[in-house]
């Protein structure tokens, strides 16, 4: 299953489970990162990072959606 994360400033993609803090997960851009209990909104953490682009490209070339144009 498709999700978003916040990680390591970005709001992050992943293929999987939603990871908790202080574990590391590969985003579907290919990077390693870790998660912070400030990443999970859930646990007084905020949803304030930008989108990761490559992580948005990915997705929605899985989901057969069009590619966000700048």
């Amino acid at each position: 299953m498709l999700r978003w994360q916040q990680a390591q400033g970005k709001r992050h993609a992943l293929d999987g489970l939603p990871p908790r803090p202080g574990e590391s997960f590969e985003t579907l851009c290919g990077q390693v990162v870790e998660v912070v209990r400030a990443d999970i909104p859930e646990l007084g953490g905020q949803w304030f990072a930008w989108t990761c682009r490559e992580c948005d490209a990915v997705w929605r070339r899985r989901e057969n959606i069009p590619q966000f144009v700048s």
